[in-house]
């Protein structure tokens, strides 16, 4: 049995990096208007789940994102981040600067950024669906 976990509320599947420099942090990633989360396992936080916290894609047994639309991507910076480094770093994530042809992961990491980590979650209200087959991988 495939479950389908499904978040009632727009933009409640997340994506988030964390990169780090001296006393300087990075957030950003993707927030995803629709998707869901495929496991084969059947869900069993549910009972302790809580819509306001959520919960990380890597604590859900065999979860997976799948599906999802409308992704917009997001970045934040520490009060420590210049404002000229901030505006620079936002062209790389955002790809609007033709000097660098990596992904903005690299980039950062060839500009001396390490990445702390990296993050998927589901919060907010939730619903969960048994399904009979595995829906199609959209992206």
């Amino acid at each position: 049995m495939i479950y389908q976990i499904i978040p009632l509320e727009m933009g409640s599947l997340v994506e988030r990096n964390i990169f780090q420099q001296k006393n300087k942090e990075i957030k950003c990633g993707t927030v995803w208007k629709l998707g869901s989360i495929i496991t084969e396992v059947k869900p069993t936080f549910i009972n302790t789940y809580d819509p306001n916290v959520g919960i990380s894609i890597k604590d859900i047994p065999g979860g997976v994102i799948r599906k999802t639309y409308g992704g917009e991507k997001i970045i934040y910076f520490s009060e420590t981040v210049h404002k000229t480094e901030q505006d620079e770093l936002t062209d790389i994530f955002y790809q609007t600067n033709s000097k660098y042809s990596k992904n903005y992961a690299d980039v950062f990491h060839d500009l001396g950024w390490m990445q702390f980590s990296r993050e998927e979650y589901i919060f907010g209200e939730i619903e969960i669906k048994e399904i009979r087959k595995q829906p199609s991988y959209h992206k």
